[in-house]
């Protein structure tokens, strides 16, 4: 049989399509599963001990009500019940009077008995000795020892121990009312007794013996009648009614170290807010939402922000973002018990919003206020709140080129989120108190605050180090690296004041297109300043810097001016990249040229030499790939061609009666030079990958015909027939 191979099973059971994924196909994915993994790990993650509560134990964790709940306790009710029918009042005994004065009889008796034995003359001492000894009482034994006591006592001290056993035997029946049992016998025999002597005349001796005749003679009379006290109590546990409990929202159950009753697991219970073992269903189900709300993301940003979804350094510093946002909420949520409206999810959408876009700031808020949401036992109203803070601090940010906007952005967030909970808390009041709105307004006030101060210090202290990891620049970057005093605009002011001055210029011009078509206009005029900053390197040879000097390319060969002019490019990448700029502006530097031909040498190599390769006299390139660098390519070759054509004396206002090709002089308008500048680019197809419209082009051709005749000011050509001699 022939053998099967992976191939033909992978074609079998998968599409083909799915065996060769694109580099970014794979990004995205790693992305998403990256994503999926920090989701599904957050909802799923428990505090080491949460997987259950164990009655007589210390829980491990403090848990409030997560909803309002009525319920029948049976734990209380059982308890409630319990206490009626232990109640003392459900005992019934049966007293027998007649055992007391039987006993007391019987003790009498005895003494008289031995009263007689000690007076019988008939009987030597041994044999009254012997005859108390041998006493026909069974409720007392004499030693010999108590018999000689016995014998020894004089008339009177007899008498006196007689009588003394008699009170002693009558006051511990009246002790307990004529009715012994078995706590009140011990409590005579261990306690009161040896009390009760102890305050007579009689010796140690003597004492001993009392207590030993008396007690001997004390019995029960009262014991329990144990089918009447079952019948009462069955009758008071059937009176106690079910116990009915009420846990209100955000009412704290038990707190961390407390230990755990079955009361606490009832209530748990109720609730929906008994910890459970992590089981198959909960992670399947942790899986699928995180799974759900991971495709959502990923295809918003595939579809609406495909620049971030192309660079994989900001995807995942974005996604790695969202998912330490969510770990700490994780965490928080574990530790503290009530609503936490103070955490500061805002701080993530102000930061995705200063170093990405308003959009993104919006999606990632939305999955992280859901997430949170359901964490919270998938309390509606708490993602509500933090969305609203969310889009508030978004909105009020914007792009963030001043730092009071972190300042606007936490205030807003506290009044967001104070107006939002106001709202919920009195749609649930069925009545509204001053003194109820008061004491739940405080606490409310100062998580709000906490949220807006904490977005504030977070989102500034983070927004600056995120970006520098997503490889994005911020406006408060652009801002600071647009000021004069930085170290190479410096040494462009300094070493090369006309290509500074030129790029002023240039980017007045961009940042006027880019605002014409919704471009990045800030990052436009910063990347103008520093697009021409490697001809630093040898500033005389351009045109920017030589001033009416000899021009120093009239003694070099075309092929070692062309790559003079064209090393520009290469040397200000370098020096760009040891000054630290960002990426970005970098990229504005290889691209402002594209792949361009510098074609006054070349014109010149054509007419000197024989064979001359094209290829030494184009840019390296890359040519643009967004609407930024096209407009700055665009701006830095019409700034220059425009300003030579002026200083020539060859650009006119406008024409009268003639045509562009009728012109002696070689004159042009304003209008037709910008024109065949961008025509020129357009044909070249150094445009063709940046995503510029044919609309777009038309608004930043209008633009840069604007802003420059306010410059240049050109004169009228009149036509010679006007001319007066």
């Amino acid at each position: 049989m022939k053998a099967l191979s992976y191939r033909r099973l992978s074609r079998w059971f998968v599409p083909p399509q799915w065996l060769s994924l694109s580099r970014r196909q794979i990004r995205l994915l790693l992305a998403a599963l990256l994503l999926w993994a920090g989701i599904w790990a957050v909802l799923s993650f428990r505090l080491p001990g949460a997987g259950g509560l164990q009655v007589g134990q210390p829980s491990p964790l403090s848990i409030s009500s997560p909803t309002e709940v009525i319920y029948t306790s049976e734990v209380l009710t059982a308890e409630r019940r319990a206490q009626a029918a232990n109640n003392p009042d459900n005992l019934v005994y049966f007293n027998d009077p007649q055992i007391p004065i039987e006993q007391r009889q019987q003790l009498f008796s005895l003494l008289e008995t031995i009263g007689r034995i000690r007076t019988d003359p008939t009987l030597s001492a041994a044999e009254r000795i012997r005859a108390l000894s041998k006493l026909p009482s069974a409720n007392v034994q004499l030693t010999n020892e108590q018999a000689r006591l016995i014998l020894e006592l004089d008339d009177e001290a007899w008498s006196l121990l007689r009588t003394t056993i008699l009170n002693l035997y009558d006051r511990a029946i009246e002790r307990y009312d004529y009715a012994i049992d078995e706590r009140a016998l011990n409590q005579l025999r261990e306690r009161w007794l040896s009390f009760w002597l102890a305050t007579t005349s009689l010796d140690d001796a003597q004492r001993e013996l009392a207590q030993t005749m008396t007690a001997a003679f004390l019995r029960v009379n009262r014991t329990l009648d144990t089918a009447a006290t079952e019948e009462r109590r069955a009758n008071a546990q059937a009176q106690v009614a079910p116990v009915e409990v009420k846990v209100l929202a955000g009412e704290m159950i038990i707190r961390a170290g407390e230990i755990v009753t079955p009361a606490h697991i009832e209530k748990l219970q109720a609730t929906g807010a008994m910890p459970r073992p992590l089981g198959w269903s909960e992670l399947l189900g942790d899986a699928l939402l995180a799974a759900m709300l991971v495709a959502g993301i990923i295809g918003y940003l595939c579809v609406f922000q495909s620049k971030i979804a192309a660079h994989p350094r900001s995807l995942f510093v974005l996604m790695t973002s969202i998912i330490i946002t969510l770990a700490f909420a994780r965490l928080v949520l574990l530790i503290y018990d009530a609503r936490p409206i103070f955490f500061p999810l805002a701080m993530l959408a102000v930061v995705t919003t200063v170093v990405f876009c308003g959009q993104i700031g919006f999606a990632t808020s939305l999955l992280t206020a859901i997430v949170v949401g359901v964490l919270e036992g998938n309390d509606l109203t708490l993602t509500a709140t933090l969305f609203a803070s969310c889009t508030s601090a978004i909105l009020l940010t914007r792009s963030a080129d001043r730092l009071r906007s972190f300042l606007i952005a936490g205030l807003g967030v506290t009044a967001t989120v104070i107006g939002l909970e106001v709202t919920f808390w009195l749609s649930q009041q069925a009545i509204f108190t001053i003194t109820g709105f008061g004491g739940w307004m405080l606490p409310t006030l100062l998580a709000a605050l906490v949220n807006g101060g904490l977005t504030t210090i977070l989102s500034f202290g983070l927004f600056n180090v995120v970006g520098r990891m997503a490889g994005q620049v911020t406006a408060l970057q652009l801002m600071e690296l647009a000021h004069p005093s930085r170290p190479l605009l410096r040494k462009l002011i300094r070493e090369a004041p006309g290509t500074y001055y030129h790029s002023v210029a240039v980017g007045n011009l961009a940042e006027a297109a880019a605002e014409a078509i919704g471009a990045d206009a800030l990052l436009l005029r910063v990347a103008a300043y520093y697009h021409d900053i490697g001809k630093t390197i040898r500033p005389a040879f351009f045109t920017d810097n030589q001033m009416g000097r000899e021009n120093v390319h009239d003694d070099l060969d075309p092929y070692t001016s062309a790559q003079i002019i064209i090393d520009h490019v290469r040397e200000g990448i370098k020096i760009a990249r040891a000054a630290g700029l960002p990426e970005q502006i970098i990229d504005f530097i290889a691209t402002h040229h594209g792949t361009g031909l510098v074609r006054h040498f070349y014109q010149l190599a054509l007419q000197r030499y024989d064979h001359v390769d094209e290829r030494d006299f184009r840019y390296p390139g890359p040519r643009p790939q967004t609407r930024e660098q096209a407009i700055l390519m665009l701006a830095d070759s019409v700034e220059a061609t425009v300003r030579a054509k002026a200083q020539h004396g060859k650009l006119v206002a406008r024409r009268n009666n003639e045509s562009a090709e009728r012109t002696p002089n070689g004159t042009v308008t304003l209008d037709e030079l910008v024109q065949s500048i961008i025509d020129a680019r357009v044909r070249e197809g150094e445009l063709s990958d940046a995503p510029l419209t044919m609309r777009e082009l038309r608004q930043i051709k209008d633009v840069f015909v604007n802003n420059l005749q306010s410059i240049y000011h050109p004169r009228v050509d009149y036509a010679p027939s006007l001319i007066r001699s």
